[in-house]
Parts: structure tokens; sequence; C-alpha cells
């Protein structure tokens, strides 16, 4: 009797390896890969940082052309995170802050070819600090300017660069997070989220990041089952329901909510606040956010251009120095007609 026990333990636990190692030779042949880190040979610039998830670090960094028909760029990054703007000479107390994500800060351009430095060209009566952050969304954008706003008293103007992107950003969408793991052969990178009450207040995580296995670099079986797990773990980040029983996506209206706070704050202090547009498409509805941006009385420039050959940055989802040109030509129009500066 003992003996057919384990003959049929035997026979199920080899029936159980085989089964794995065909399921995982199918999976790595057909559906996916065991988890690769995405290496790149370009310094990393940031800094962990307990509520912004990360933050840019002093220093001068050069970068290489992500294609052959790119070009090289040297970016430097100034004490407190802002990036270098040719502002050194510049002894004023009218203040411009910039916030946003890479299209705000500039990456994948020189220094001098940003649109905040064209703008601190032309205004040299205004000292203009950069603040964008390379992956930054709305909800850290918020986070930084409440940060930097202990330190730049009362700027004259904050303006908020936003690209549809800031949505999936802003709710720590799985995607996203799964991204900023695949970019860091250190580990996962963290980053702060918004969510919704059932009554629609925003509500601001701390930063999480993307769940990992053991073995997940060995085993396609891993990697599937970690990507299922986020998945389903990232579904409450990505819908609510309201006390209405209404379910809905928490995308739009945490970045809504993230962006009327960020006029809030500027208020108080007696700042302007302007939204621009730096890339805007798709399901970025933009019809209802300018309805939005009209009811809340919040300032709005659409300055977004195609990400075609003209603007686009070869091998890479970046805007080049044409379309950084184009950004600061269409804000001065704009400032220009609104008598803002």
């Amino acid at each position: 009797m003992k003996l057919q026990i384990y003959k049929k333990t035997i026979t199920i636990l080899i029936s159980l390896v085989v089964t794995l190692i065909i399921t995982e030779i199918f999976l790595r042949f057909f559906i996916i890969k065991p988890w690769e880190y995405l290496k790149i040979e370009d310094p990393s610039i940031n800094k962990d940082h307990t509520v912004l998830g990360w933050k840019a670090k002093e220093g001068v960094y050069n970068f290489s052309a992500m294609h052959k028909t790119g070009n090289n760029f040297r970016l430097k990054i100034k004490k407190n995170g802002n990036r270098e703007n040719g502002d050194s000479d510049i002894n004023t107390v009218n203040e411009i802050l910039l916030i946003g994500g890479s299209f705000t800060q500039g990456w994948g351009v020189n220094d001098n070819e940003t649109f905040s430095f064209k703008l601190q060209k032309k205004y040299k009566n205004y000292k203009i600090y950069n603040f964008g952050q390379a992956g930054y969304g709305s909800i850290q954008s918020y986070l930084l300017l409440k940060e930097q706003l202990a330190k730049i008293k009362s700027p004259k103007y904050i303006i908020y660069g936003i690209i549809q992107h800031h949505e999936y950003r802003n709710i720590a969408h799985e995607g996203w997070l799964r991204m900023l793991s695949q970019y860091s052969s250190r580990g996962s990178v963290y980053t702060p989220y918004g969510s919704l009450s059932k009554n629609k207040k925003l509500i601001i995580h701390s930063p999480i990041g993307y769940s990992t296995l053991p073995f997940r670099e060995k085993l396609s079986l891993v990697t599937l089952v970690e990507k299922v797990y986020n998945k389903v773990k990232s579904k409450k980040r990505v819908y609510i329901k309201l006390e209405t029983g209404k379910k809905i996506k928490q995308q739009v209206i945490v970045t809504k909510e993230t962006i009327a706070r960020m006029k809030e704050i500027s208020k108080k202090i007696d700042s302007n606040f302007i939204v621009v547009n730096l890339d805007w498409k798709g399901s970025f509805r933009i019809s209802e956010y300018k309805n939005f941006f009209e009811k809340n009385k919040i300032k709005f420039v659409n300055c977004a251009v195609p990400l075609d050959k003209k603007f686009a940055i070869p091998g890479d989802y970046h805007v080049n120095k044409e379309a950084h040109t184009f950004y600061k030509n269409c804000l001065v129009n704009y400032f220009d007609k609104q008598n803002l500066l």
C-alpha cells in the first residue's frame, strides 16, 4: 500500500515537472521571454526621493544619440534639481517656474536648445527655473511645485507642461510601472500616484513600484505570473466605483483634480498659473480638458507639435530643438496676446 502511494506521488511530481518544462518552453518561444532589464550605457541623473519617487541630481551629464542620425546632447542639473537655463547673471525678483516631465525638461537636446533657455534669453528681466523632470506626470509635478514654493516664495508665473502620457503616470498604470522597472538595472523605480475617493475627492499616495518575483530573469513562467499579478493589482487604480454604483476610469479625473490643485496653490501666492500642451493627441480629449480649464479659469495654451521627422528626435519619442523653438515662439505669442509679460 505504501509503495503504491509512493509511486503515485513520484508519478504526479514527474508529471508536474514535465508540464512546467513544456509550459516554460512554450511561453519562451511563443508568448513571453524571461524578464530583461533594458541595458543602457548612459549615466543616471536621478536620485531617490521619499515623496517624489526620484529627482534629478546635481551634475553635468553627456548622452549619446539614440539613433545613428541623431545627436549627442549635454544636460546640466543645478543644485536644486532644475536644469541649466542660462540664468546665472540675472538678478531680479521676477521669477517664472516651469514644471512637467521630460518634454519640459528638454530631454534629448542641449541646455541652450530647450524652450525654457530660449524664453530666458528673451525675457531677461525674469529668472526662469526649469524644474521639468524626466518621467514626471501631474502628481509628481504638483508635489515638486509644493517643495519648490517653500524656497521660491512667489514666482510671477507657474507653467505646467502637459503631455498625453501624464494621465497614465498619474495613476501608476501597470504598463508605466513596468517600463520604469525595465529601465532600471538596479530594480524597480517608485512613483507616487493619485486616486479618487467614492465622492471623487483626490487622494495622493506614497510612491509604489512594479511588484517583482524571484527567478523572473530565469523563467518565462515567473515573468508571466508577475505580469498578471501586477495587472490585476493595478485595476483598482485604473477604475473606481462611485457612490452611485457607476464604474469609471480614474485617470482623466485624477489629472484634472491635480491640475486644479496646481491652480489653487498658485492662487494662494498670487502667481499666474498656465497649462501648456506639448503633446496632446489620441484618447487625450482636448475638448474635455478645454471645457474644464474654462470652467476653472485656468489659462491654457496649445503648443503641441506632430512627432514627425521635422520635430521628433530620430529613434526617440522626444522632441528635437526645432520643436523647442516652436514651443518658445508659441508661448511668446500667447504672452503677447494676453499681455502677460
